[in-house]
């Protein structure tokens, strides 16, 4: 069974890769996709975008919060 590092259940939980960069966009500045990629990748999100993350989470009707991410690794469903 596949192990799910909290990176990617908070990724998913947002919708994927798209709409979490779109989550950290400014009308400015759009947030680079391949950079949530690169999250995704190496398993763990920089602790500068938990707050924004959280944030933008609740702001759509997510609920995230600190110890997701720090959260010890999870088997995925199959």
């Amino acid at each position: 069974m596949e192990m799910k590092t909290p990176s990617e259940m908070i990724i998913d939980k947002l919708g994927g890769l798209t709409k979490t960069a779109r989550m950290l966009s400014t009308d400015e500045k759009p947030f680079p996709i391949t950079t949530v990629q690169g999250w995704k990748v190496r398993g763990k999100i920089p602790q500068e975008y938990w707050l924004p993350l959280i944030d933008a989470s609740r702001e759509v009707g997510i609920d995230i919060d600190l110890q997701d991410f720090l959260a010890a690794p999870t088997e995925a469903a199959e």
